[in-house]
């Protein structure tokens, strides 16, 4: 599917900024890459910009992003940009042809599950002729969503799923307009409709459409939950609650164990927001992050109270910024399978060093002898086998079983190793984490072994 975005206005309100709005960065990109990505993580083949105010800094830069995503990115130069977006959308009519297209705005963020969700609404043919319709349009029917600006939203009125009227300021409205549409070709005869009665707003077109029982909503809160969330930055304060936003979503982990919730990520959703501006993959954060574990672990073997601490503080730290890499991923669009696994795979290997290097502390310098190095091996292999078991385990909760919200890893035993080298308690640290993670193998069996024995008795 082909997808129009319209990037043509100046964005007075941000003009406090060197860039065109469609360029100002907020957390590291672009608003107009942003919406790029989202449009190409909701499987849209082909995108279409219309440019219009300082249109060739923004096709320059569309350019260098076509080639770096792999995404056919046309640009349509608009210069009556400045008789309203409608104009805009009519401008960019020979480069979306007569099919079903998606219609974003260059200044509205979302939840890539809502252009998702459209596209979804034209395989199942919301867009047919005869009881269709020519355009729908993600509304949000949470009137109370914190990220609205009351003020300044494009508001909707409905009955059932069709759209009776829209507009600013409108009264007894149910809804809010996304910025996110479905629409047909049946929308540019409206749009010209419109501009040739002298209203160049998109709005002015929906209008009409909605008239002849043409315009209708996908509401937002059936399709997909009141998780889905959007963002109009249009000024200042909504640019703050767009940054706002975009970090509080990096919170919603659902796997993160305790140590993670309370104390790593609220530190390393700080840090990714400061990392955010920096020219860093996820990738080489990852790579880096195991660095530091080594250095950690070395120094956890090193004779010595002070190298103890230091590699016990520097394996806390690590562990804290062991979230940035996914945190940057999410925020930028970067995630991937490959940067998953990466990640995975030097965990284990930052684990058993650590492991490692405070067993070898404990046997050569506290003379524990083979105790620490039973409890050392003991630790590693219960380590080793909860981080196998996590994804199916996981998959197994969300499936089958409720009611057991927590969870341990790698959160917690890093931060015993930190623990037990302040204190200056190698062999307890091993000790604690070799029962600690292989009860909890023994407890992910028994609740497995349960939810499986209890779907066989359902079947």
């Amino acid at each position: 599917m082909r997808c129009l975005i319209v990037a043509a206005g100046r964005g007075s309100r941000l003009a406090s900024r060197a860039e065109p709005k469609p360029l100002v960065p907020l957390l590291g990109l672009p608003l107009l890459e942003r919406v790029v990505r989202t449009a190409r993580e909701a499987g849209v083949t082909e995108c279409c910009v219309v440019t219009g105010h300082r249109g060739e800094e923004v096709r320059r830069f569309l350019a260098g992003l076509s080639s770096r995503l792999g995404v056919p990115i046309r640009t349509v130069d608009h210069p009556g940009w400045e008789a309203g977006n409608g104009s805009s959308v009519l401008a960019g009519r020979p480069c979306v042809g007569e099919g079903p297209f998606l219609l974003l705005m260059a200044d509205h963020l979302m939840d890539p599950a809502i252009p998702q969700a459209l596209v979804r609404a034209a395989e199942e043919g919301a867009l047919a002729e005869g009881e269709g319709a020519d355009l729908l349009l993600a509304v949000d029917t949470r009137l109370d969503n914190p990220a609205v600006d009351p003020a300044d939203v494009t508001r909707v009125r409905l009955r059932g799923e069709r759209i009776l009227a829209i507009g600013k300021g409108l009264e007894g409205a149910d809804g809010y307009d996304t910025g996110a549409f479905l629409c047909g070709p049946g929308l540019f005869a409206a749009l010209e409709e419109a501009l040739a009665a002298g209203e160049g707003s998109l709005s002015a077109a929906v209008q009409r459409l909605a008239a002849r029982g043409r315009a209708r909503a996908l509401d937002l809160r059936r399709a997909i939950g009141d998780e889905a969330w959007w963002v109009d930055v249009d000024d200042e304060a909504a640019f703050r609650r767009a940054e706002a936003l975009l970090l509080e979503r990096l919170r919603a982990k659902a796997n993160d164990g305790p140590v993670s919730r309370w104390l790593n990520r609220p530190l390393s959703i700080r840090l990714t927001r400061r990392l955010a501006a920096w020219p860093l993959t996820p990738n080489q954060l990852s790579v880096a992050v195991f660095l530091l574990s080594v250095l950690a672990a070395w120094l956890l073997a090193r004779p010595g109270y002070a190298a103890l601490a230091a590699g016990g503080l520097l394996a806390q730290a690590a562990s804290v910024l062991d979230g940035c890499d996914g945190e940057l991923a999410r925020l930028r669009h970067q995630r991937s399978d490959f940067g998953g696994w990466l990640d995975a795979v030097l965990d284990r290997y930052a684990d058993a060093l650590l492991l490692g290097g405070l067993a070898w502390h404990a046997y050569r310098w506290d003379g524990a002898g083979e105790a620490a190095l039973l409890w050392g091996f003991a630790a590693v292999a219960g380590s080793f086998v909860l981080s196998y078991t996590a994804d199916k385990y996981d998959g197994l909760m969300r499936a089958r079983v409720t009611g057991t919200g927590w969870r341990l890893g790698r959160d917690l035993r890093v931060l015993l190793v930190a623990a037990g080298a302040l204190l200056h308690l190698p062999l307890g640290a091993l000790a604690l984490t070799a029962l600690l993670m292989n009860a909890e193998v023994l407890r992910r069996i028994l609740v497995a072994r349960r939810a499986a024995a209890g779907a066989g008795a359902k079947a």
